[in-house]
């Protein structure tokens, strides 16, 4: 009787710690620490697909030109290319407003391609800087420029 009575008693100390160390190990969760302030890395993001849009024509009997670019935002911050796809149609619409704005003669040019570029980076970073307070771009990059 003495040993069922010890028996007993090593059992029941045996599951009460074996609870306590179970209990331990799955109670509150330690939360990772905060990744402390990174420093924002360059990222880029394309705009997809290819823009490409008629020119304006002065006289109707002119043949119709169009142009067709690729386009790369240079972002100060690579983790906001979400931000930049949530406003890409208000981009588009932009650029596609600028390039059809412009003439023949206004597009077919060297000097003329780095205008359309810097006024199309100028206007994205205002509807940026409208929309987020602050600019989210360094550059707006032409990766390929066609027109005809």
């Amino acid at each position: 009787m003495l040993k069922k009575l010890l028996l007993g008693l090593v059992s029941l100390i045996f599951i009460a710690v074996s609870s306590s160390a179970y209990a331990s190990g799955h109670g509150k969760k330690e939360e990772p620490a905060e990744p402390e302030n990174v420093a924002p890395e360059i990222g880029y993001y394309q705009i997809s697909p290819d823009i490409t849009t008629n020119v304006a024509t002065l006289n109707p009997r002119d043949k119709i030109h169009y142009v067709r670019i690729k386009i790369s935002l240079m972002l100060e911050d690579s983790r906001d290319s979400t931000i930049i796809a949530d406003v890409e149609p208000l981009i588009k619409d932009a650029i596609v407003t600028i390039l059809g704005s412009k003439e023949f003669g206004q597009v077919a040019t060297n000097e003329a391609r780095e205008k359309i570029r810097v006024e199309c980076r100028e206007k994205v970073t205002g509807i940026l800087q409208e929309k987020f307070g602050k600019p989210l771009i360094i550059d707006l990059l032409f990766l390929s420029y066609m027109y005809q």
